[in-house]
């Protein structure tokens, strides 16, 4: 299973579950791994160089929690 968003500055975001953990891309970024939804996310759009979210002034931190409830809430549904 394999969800997909974008972050608020248009960079896509790909996300799924892997032997346990949650593997997360963003843009053409490096691939992270975590058990943790929300850190896999944050890493993720750190990784990738073209996201400038301090500029815009975006709690990353909000937005990931809700975006990692969502997938979350959609992966449970799943199984």
């Amino acid at each position: 299973m394999e969800w997909s968003t974008y972050t608020p500055e248009g960079r896509r975001l790909v996300v799924r579950r892997e032997d346990g953990a949650w593997v997360a891309q963003c843009g053409d970024g490096e691939v992270a791994r975590s058990e943790l939804l929300d850190v896999a996310l944050i890493e993720a759009i750190h990784r990738d160089h073209e996201v400038v979210g301090h500029s815009l002034g975006i709690d990353y931190g909000s937005w990931t929690r809700e975006r990692a409830d969502s997938i979350e809430r959609d992966y449970s549904g799943s199984g």
